[in-house]
């Protein structure tokens, strides 16, 4: 039984929480969430019944050492992508500490390739000859085409539709019901809006939206 930690507590991290719990009750996945390391002192001890375990900062040195215990990263923000890739990474704790987790809805081909801490959540589909790095998360119902090449810290928003070919640097953010085109290349903490439609290439830091997106910033 692998025993899970997140790190972050509000938004998304509740969501993974609740469907790690739903993995092990409804389909007998080998995995047990036992709390949140969460910063914001408002929250008390628990979030809906969940406890908070300890602060981010706390983790690697309560935790880290416990071969049972392995971690999710959600503290992933629209509008702060870059700063909480920089906190991930002042934590260093290794890689391998992070777990994939796939919930049993999803469909992930056998040809896919990942590294360490993805996430991804129920009615998820990715396709084919998919390569990616670390600490994704991909939300509900959320589909990424066959061949894209995917590096790390991307957060895909529930309903996105990422074409086929497609090369996704870092930290990128796909917004809510958005679609890219095939063989486009998002940069480097790019932002996708949603419900946009994104048909050309996006560059490094800039903000798209619209149907077609355009560049807001």
């Amino acid at each position: 039984m692998k025993k899970i930690i997140i790190i972050g507590g509000k938004g998304t991290a509740l969501v993974i929480a609740e469907q790690i719990v739903d993995a092990k009750e409804r389909f007998g996945m080998e995995v047990e969430f036992i709390g949140f390391a969460f910063d914001d002192e408002s929250f008390g001890d628990n979030i809906n019944g969940y406890p908070i375990l300890c602060k981010t900062t706390e983790v690697k040195e309560r935790y880290a050492d416990n071969d049972d215990i392995y971690f999710v990263y959600s503290l992933y923000r629209s509008d702060l992508i870059k700063e909480r890739v920089d906190l991930l990474n002042s934590f260093e704790i290794p890689k391998e500490k992070f777990i994939n987790f796939i919930h049993p809805t999803a469909f992930v081909a056998k040809s896919v390739t990942m590294g360490f801490g993805n996430i991804i959540l129920a009615n998820v589909v990715v396709n084919p000859n998919v390569k990616m790095g670390n600490y994704n998360t991909f939300n509900s119902s959320s589909l990424l085409g066959h061949d894209t090449k995917i590096g790390n810290n991307n957060f895909f928003a529930g309903h996105s539709c990422v074409g086929s070919n497609i090369t996704i640097n870092n930290g990128v953010f796909v917004g809510l019901n958005s679609s890219v085109r095939n063989f486009v290349v998002l940069n480097d903490f790019c932002l996708i809006g949603m419900s946009s439609n994104v048909v050309k290439d996006v560059q490094k830091e800039h903000i798209v939206i619209g149907n077609p997106a355009r560049v807001i910033r």
